[in-house]
């Protein structure tokens, strides 16, 4: 890991300060999503309640085998993220997946970000461990508890440490003799971290979501893929991704609308999508919106929308324009360096698609879905692929890191994005009665 771009990021959020809220999309997202990635998995003793039962839990088994991941975001009265749970079918039994918490040596396979962990104490089915990850500009350290409750649930807390605090739990429900859904629930407090986690995030609630989502993925997909190994018996590895990425969108179904809809009255929901190779093939965020659908379609069809509320969107300029398409450039912002590209935005007959068609974007591709509720309400799916990578070396070196950070930075622009849509409709709304 290289932080040599922390003085980009401080570039970024002094110029986005002025902007509300302020948003470093990309450059932001995916440094302080590098730096909160170096905690460990660890553990504690209260388990984090969990929004999902085990009747709706198996009420999302097909959800699960169709997609590689499925979460949702709770919040408090004020609309600050409280917990993130997620959940991801393995092919693996419960007993495969519990051994990997059993030795601190196994989390340098689920993240290569994991490093250096020692055991300080251990009784039974609890220990507690001191972790280390260093690196040439910065390091940082904390200690970690963990207590197991064979074979249904293991908790974890992270006592102290230079990225703040945090509580987990993961729990484990058999899917036949074959597969083990997981679910992982909890917060990592930003808070309660050294000074400069706290200036990057600051008390934005959609980079303090993100950042949660960007760990809970790298964690959920490290288990999973190390259990699946040790299932087959193979030797442990840190987990490699290749071959393909990105492709045509891939729409929500009306069933699988019908399962979420009662869901979305608890949180937001995400999921994530990859090809056999690991590659991300698409993150979708869904949610309602306290509007029309005509209402959303319009906003999200206008391309000078993309710019309020996100800082880092600028200099928009429309080059051609008509009925059935509209061609623009955009730039976004990365302090000393910016990203530009040429997209074209389309109505279609269920949302509004946005693909960059040129420029150092090129290959991204974003799609609005929507679908009427009644009652002046609309469901809200927004799906997305951008090969992150391929968009600067510092970018390439942190997914190159940790593979699996490719699908939390797409997945944190999409939230912001959608956070930010909802504002300007919902705004919208409120200033015509």
């Amino acid at each position: 890991m290289t932080f040599s771009c922390i003085s980009i990021i401080v570039g970024t959020v002094k110029r986005q300060a002025q902007k509300s809220p302020p948003s470093g999309w990309i450059s932001l997202a995916g440094i302080s999503f590098v730096l909160l990635l170096l905690v460990p998995v660890g553990a504690a003793a209260a388990a984090v309640s969990a929004p999902l039962d085990e009747k709706e839990i198996k009420s999302l088994i097909p959800m699960l085998k169709a997609h590689d991941a499925l979460g949702i975001t709770r919040f408090d009265e004020k609309g600050s993220p409280r917990d993130v749970t997620m959940a991801v079918r393995i092919a693996a039994n419960r007993d495969t997946i519990l051994n990997i918490f059993r030795d601190p040596d196994n989390f340098y396979f689920v993240s290569t970000l994991f490093k250096e962990n020692t055991v300080l104490d251990e009784h039974e089915n609890a220990m507690v461990w001191s972790w280390a990850s260093r690196h040439k500009i910065l390091s940082v350290t904390g200690r970690n508890s963990l207590v197991m409750y064979p074979p249904r649930r293991v908790d974890v807390t992270i006592e102290e440490s230079s990225v703040g605090k945090g509580t987990y739990t993961f729990q484990f429900y058999p899917d036949g003799k074959d597969h083990t859904i997981m679910i992982f629930s909890g917060f990592l407090d930003v808070n309660s971290s050294e000074w400069l986690i706290r200036f990057l995030v600051g008390d934005n609630p959609s980079m303090k979501q993100a950042m949660n989502i960007a760990i809970g993925l790298v964690v959920l997909k490290g288990v999973k893929d190390l259990a699946e190994r040790m299932e087959k018996k193979k030797p442990n590895r840190p987990h490699q991704t290749g071959g393909e990425s990105g492709g045509p969108p891939r729409l929500l179904s009306d069933e699988e609308m019908a399962t979420l809809k009662p869901l979305l009255t608890r949180g937001q929901i995400f999921l994530c999508d990859s090809h056999k190779g690991g590659r991300l093939s698409q993150v979708s965020v869904v949610d309602i919106a306290d509007t029309s659908e005509m209402a959303f379609r319009q906003a999200a069809a206008n391309p000078h929308n993309y710019a309020k509320y996100i800082g880092a969107i600028s200099n928009i300029q429309v080059q051609q324009e008509s009925a059935e398409k509209t061609t623009f450039s955009w730039t976004i912002g990365l302090s000393i360096f910016g990203l530009n590209s040429v997209n074209e935005l389309s109505p279609t007959s269920d949302g509004v698609a946005l693909n960059a068609v040129s420029g150092d974007l090129e290959g991204a591709v974003w799609r609005w879905q929507t679908a009427a509720l009644g009652n002046h309400r609309t469901l809200v799916a927004y799906h997305a692929f951008a090969d992150v990578g391929k968009m600067s070396a510092i970018l390439q070196t942190t997914v190159k890191r940790e593979p699996y950070l490719e699908h939390g930075l797409v997945l944190g622009s999409n939230i912001v994005m959608v956070k930010a849509m909802k504002k300007i409709v919902e705004n919208t709304d409120k200033g015509s009665h």
